[in-house]
């Protein structure tokens, strides 16, 4: 919880202050609700996130460095720096993509659901 608060913290700072572009919606206050949920899966499991996926990303594992450099649109960035804040992705950590539309993660998740039971 406390990492996302520093994340959610120092981001808000810097788009405030003029130094980082664009805008975020923040996960301030909703810490314990990625903590505890991500708490109980495993590395292997798969998760969709909402616009404001900064929380769950990081207690999923991701790391800060990669997630400013998305938010600075730099390469070095989740997603090459083309995602920005509402569509974080780290396939390697199971998160599948935070999504800007309400109730876009839901077919993301049908989809990877349908394709693991496929695999088996």
């Amino acid at each position: 919880m406390v990492r996302i608060r520093m994340f959610e913290e120092s981001a808000g700072k810097l788009v405030e202050s003029g130094d980082m572009p664009g805008f975020l919606h923040l996960y301030v206050g909703q810490e314990a609700v990625a903590a505890g949920v991500m708490s109980v899966l495993d590395d292997v499991d798969q998760i969709t996130s909402t616009h404001r996926g900064h929380g769950h990303a990081i207690a999923k594992g991701a790391e800060f460095r990669p997630m400013f450099a998305e938010l600075y649109g730099k390469t070095t960035g989740y997603c090459k720096g083309r995602g920005g804040s509402m569509h974080i992705v780290d396939t390697n950590r199971g998160m599948l993509g935070a999504n800007a539309i309400v109730g876009g993660g839901i077919p993301i998740a049908i989809g990877a659901a349908f394709a693991a039971q496929y695999r088996g």
